[in-house]
């Protein structure tokens, strides 16, 4: 696995997310320590690790605490540190307000059902952060709403698919990450520039998918083991041979598939970094397709092998 420093790497956007996790242990402590002592270990769970920031700082996560970094920085050579903190700090109690309701939609929970009444705490602390920054009648609230109902109707019709194609992918499976709008949205509010919410949130949609199809790659065999509905799955049932298994699939054209149609995403995303005019997006990207190719490496011999001993058990 990479090493986790290689996603969150400017120094002052670190401490942004170090210390919005120690705000939120704070604020929940304050009001509420009985459940702040079991979100803690919560938070801790979902980490792995006994700092909870190591699980956004992770290359692998989806980079919603850098969008609006990425986008202050084609604005200003000079970062407002305030509004990133708030915006850090809204991103994360969204996060976690998300993340525990999926657990249990996903049926992957353990003790979020006990936790259920933090998202009263969550939802408030990512809305609140936003408060100081746009007045109530500031067309941002417009936004938030729209982007927020988005999310949460992208969620319920996700559950309920149970054959997914390329446009259902689009239009809803990947959409699960949309709510990274919002913060990337409010720099260009901020920075009186709501020309740019277009285009910016355009990338945010194409870099779901390519984030989406590359976590059901990677993860498509405990996704068939779970019986858990993904569009790399059902791909598979559409193209695999009769009586050929998925993993005969997967190794004969399914990986390879899967990898030409991120390339050919990625090649767009790259494109819309260039317009966006930045190279910290351009770079990540840069990154993010390295790293698709490694593991691409990886595990290509192993599915060549796989392929031959299909082969020979058909023959």
């Amino acid at each position: 696995m990479p090493d986790n420093k290689n996603s969150v790497r400017h120094p002052q956007l670190s401490h942004i997310v170090t210390d919005a996790i120690s705000r939120l242990q704070s604020e929940m402590t304050q009001a509420a320590p009985f459940m702040a002592q079991h979100i803690s270990r919560w938070m801790q769970q979902l980490s792995g690790t006994t700092q909870p920031e190591d699980y956004f700082m992770h290359p692998l996560a989806f980079p919603s605490l850098l969008l609006p970094w990425w986008v202050e920085h084609t604005l200003t050579d000079t970062p407002n540190i305030p509004l990133q903190s708030d915006l850090a700090y809204s991103t994360i109690n969204g996060y976690y307000y998300i993340r525990l309701i999926d657990n249990l939609m996903d049926g992957h929970a353990t003790v979020e059902l006990k936790l259920l009444p933090a998202l009263g705490f969550f939802h408030t602390q990512f809305q609140t952060a936003y408060q100081r920054h746009f007045a109530q009648d500031h067309p941002f609230w417009d936004s938030f709403s729209a982007v927020w109902s988005h999310s949460a109707e992208a969620a319920i019709k996700d559950a309920n698919l149970t054959n997914i194609d390329e446009t259902q992918f689009k239009q809803v499976a990947a959409q699960k990450t949309c709510a990274a709008k919002i913060p990337a949205t409010a720099v260009c509010y901020y920075y009186d520039r709501p020309d740019l919410i277009e285009p910016w949130s355009n990338f945010v949609t194409l870099f779901g998918c390519w984030h989406q199809l590359f976590n059901d790659l990677f993860d498509w065999y405990k996704d068939y083991t779970n019986q858990t509905p993904t569009y790399f799955l059902s791909e598979a049932e559409r193209r695999r041979n009769p009586d050929e298994p998925v993993a005969g699939w997967v190794a004969r054209e399914g990986f390879q598939w899967a990898i030409e149609k991120s390339q050919g995403w990625m090649s767009n995303l790259k494109a819309m970094a260039h317009d966006l005019q930045s190279p910290d997006l351009t770079a990540y990207l840069d990154t993010r397709q390295a790293m698709l190719l490694k593991q691409k490496e990886d595990v290509a011999k192993g599915l060549q092998s796989l392929a031959k001993i299909m082969a020979i058990g058909e023959a």
